[in-house]
């Protein structure tokens, strides 16, 4: 085997048993059913009056989404974030493009 393709397999080999212990290793989350500090469910009626509770909360005036905007408060903010993106993606898309035009092909 080559140098490269052992180096490639011995990558692979550590990302997928990487990826299959870390679940194993690492607890993602911890559903807490009861009261604070209570790991017991509740009853199945207390459940229900809960999610009633939620369902209520929810169909409320104003109860839409959680206030936080997804990009700034204001569109000077996105407009900004955006010419920012585009200034960086075509910034890269155009040195590629140069470099495919200016670069000579080896001759066979």
């Amino acid at each position: 085997m080559e140098k490269p393709s052992r180096m490639a397999l011995s990558t692979l080999v550590i990302l997928a048993g990487s990826s299959l212990m870390l679940p194993t290793a690492l607890q993602f989350a911890a559903a807490q059913y009861g009261s604070a500090g209570d790991t017991t469910p509740g009853s199945i009626e207390e459940q229900l009056n809960l999610a009633k509770e939620k369902i209520s909360n929810a169909k409320q005036a104003g109860a839409y989404g959680s206030g936080t905007p997804m990009l700034g408060t204001n569109i000077d903010e996105t407009v900004l974030f955006i010419a920012i993106m585009v200034a960086i993606f075509g910034a890269v898309a155009g040195a590629f493009f140069y470099r495919s035009r200016t670069t000579r092909k080896a001759t066979a």
